[in-house]
């Protein structure tokens, strides 16, 4: 899962090094997914629901395996950055993680918080529809575009003081699920895992350090390789 999920992500930026290596591991998880049945998949799991809504006639005959396809192969590394930037930021910012222990209602907020000021994903493509001018450039329709969602999360037009990590900022607005008619069709279980994660840590944890970690350099995803974490636990 974690060789599918990292490769499926590195075959979408250009074509380097990093993406013709990752070619055949992508092939492994697209070969799987095209051969799997609901058989396969343990009764009340996502991917047997999935199989569920096809027999019931909910979503095309044979698209099961594609959109478990998409939810592996996009859920995957994005949210293993997320958590591992969750953990990185609440560890270097303790007086946020104890905001969210005096009020629990503060986790989905934190989450967006977390996507807001390190975004998994630091780039991804789009295609202009049509001849647009964007701050005076005109972009011909046609042309692939690289949106810089980290940029776009901290730009302070829009957000006051965007370099700060703050909780209770609530930018339910970030561009890290994308936005509009092109949001994350996985977002609500991103969310699940993320506000999952920062209930437990609020509820369990008393204080935390971290190293500076390690990051590796990825097409398209921005996580830690290595995260040193010293933890005490909340009595």
């Amino acid at each position: 899962m974690l060789r599918w999920g990292q490769a499926a992500m590195q075959v979408l930026g250009p074509m380097n090094r990093r993406t013709g290596e990752n070619f055949p591991i992508a092939g492994e998880l697209y070969a799987w997914c095209s051969s799997v049945s609901a058989g396969d998949l343990a009764p009340g799991s996502i991917g047997r629901g999935i199989f569920d809504s096809e027999a019931r006639g909910d979503i095309p005959a044979g698209s099961a395996g594609h959109i478990i396809h998409q939810y592996l192969g996009a859920g995957v590394d994005t949210t293993i950055a997320s958590i591992g930037n969750t953990v990185a930021l609440f560890g270097r910012h303790p007086e946020q993680l104890k905001l969210v222990r005096d009020n629990p209602d503060l986790v989905p907020a934190a989450f967006a918080e977390v996507l807001r000021y390190w975004a998994p994903m630091h780039i991804w493509g789009r295609t202009a529809t049509r001849e647009v001018d964007i701050g005076g450039v005109t972009v011909p329709a046609g042309a692939q575009l690289g949106l810089l969602i980290g940029a776009g999360n901290h730009d302070p037009r829009h957000y006051e003081n965007p370099d700060a990590f703050e909780v209770s900022r609530n930018p339910v607005d970030h561009l890290s699920f994308g936005y509009g008619p092109h949001g994350c069709a996985g977002q609500g279980l991103a969310r699940l895992e993320g506000h999952a994660i920062i209930a437990a840590l609020a509820r369990r944890v008393k204080t935390m350090s971290v190293g500076n970690g390690e990051r590796i350099p990825s097409n398209i995803t921005r996580s830690f390789e290595t995260l040193n974490v010293a933890a005490v636990e909340a009595a």
